[in-house]
């Protein structure tokens, strides 16, 4: 063999590792599946305002959370990959390479994005956001491998997308960005390694296959109420009855409600009593423990549900400064809506 022929044969072999095809390897589906399910799972269970009482302190625990987590699992990953590599004799790809450093720049954004909601609100989109950083990475991924894999993160971004499109309920968005995450990734390896070189039908019903094994068990367990409902009967408000233990109030349509303004600014100050008297338009019932609401509630008739879970929604979208009769006023647009009472509020 002469000179030009081992240098073409070099030059062969270093387009051959260059470029070979992306492959996501089964175990980084694996991880980025058990790690994302676990973080989605844990994080609201872990940092609390009963723990971090300051609005600082658990950006700040959730940032530490999730840096630990995603940078553990970011190390192991790399390695096994390498170790795959080496028992199969190949280079990582450059192709691969580069992906995967946009791949966690990805996460890193959803990282600094959830921080980022406990200042600048958004925090009813979070998982939303996650579902979409997700397909955004296995979209990348798949424009250089197999095209299941492309088609997999194209749906789950559009599921991210739909879900914010639909408005659907915080915690509906909580079970399903668990969903793509710890059934999602496994699923999609399983399918590619079988299905993955399959013509267009085969990838179709792949595609078919792994959607509604993701999207559906989510969207229904949203639709299921797991608070525990109260055994002792409503007692009207203002009955006297009242005492220790676990009851239930039933405030009637045009109840008076207070709301009580705490204002931290060093702008405006509002005096002690400062309040608005604010009028309920539905039936409502809090269960009580020792005279306190310990937090399930309901409208109507309809199910039960904690203060937790993310139903209700408060949003002031306008700020409006105005001068009346000569006096400084600010005008606020405030929106109160929660999509359980479309079904409870009877």
């Amino acid at each position: 063999m002469n000179q030009a022929q081992q240098q073409l044969q070099s030059i062969h072999a270093m387009l051959n590792s260059g470029h070979r095809s992306v492959q996501l390897e089964r175990h980084s589906l694996l991880l980025l599946g058990g790690v994302g399910g676990l973080i989605v799972a844990l994080t609201e269970y872990l940092i609390t305002a009963d723990r971090f009482p300051e609005l600082s302190q658990r950006a700040l625990a959730l940032l530490l959370w999730l840096g630990a987590t995603l940078g553990g699992l970011s190390v192991v990953e790399h390695r096994l990959t390498r170790r795959a590599r080496q028992r199969r004799n190949e280079t990582l790809p450059f192709a691969q390479a580069q992906i995967t450093r946009a791949w966690w720049m990805l996460l890193g954004m959803g990282v600094l994005g959830s921080c980022a909601m406990f200042f600048y609100g958004g925090g009813p989109m979070v998982y939303a956001l996650w579902i979409v950083l997700l397909g955004l990475g296995i979209y990348l991924f798949g424009l250089f491998s197999q095209a299941l894999i492309e088609w997999i993160g194209l749906a789950t971004l559009l599921l991210g997308v739909a879900a914010l499109a639909a408005g659907l309920p915080y915690q509906a968005t909580h079970w399903l960005a668990a969903s793509c995450f710890a059934i999602g990734m496994p699923l999609a390896g399983w399918l590619n390694r079988r299905h993955g070189a399959a013509g267009l039908p085969g990838r179709t019903l792949a595609l078919l296959l792994w959607l509604t094994l993701v999207a559906v068990p989510p969207l229904a367990l949203a639709q299921v109420s797991f608070t525990s409902t109260p055994e002792t009967p409503p007692l009207a408000l203002g009955s006297g009855q009242l005492t220790s233990g676990a009851q239930v109030l039933r405030l009637a349509p045009g109840t008076p409600v207070a709301l009580h303004l705490d204002l931290d600014s060093p702008l405006l100050s509002a005096a002690a009593p400062a309040s608005l008297t604010l009028q309920l338009n539905v039936p409502l019932e809090v269960a009580l423990r020792d005279g306190a609401p310990d937090g399930r509630y309901r409208f109507g008739n309809g199910a039960w549900h904690t203060i937790h879970d993310g139903a209700l929604n408060l949003r002031i979208d306008r700020l409006a400064p105005q001068l009346e009769n000569g006096q400084p006023v600010v005008r606020a647009h405030a929106w109160f809506n929660a999509p359980v009472l479309q079904g409870d509020a009877r």
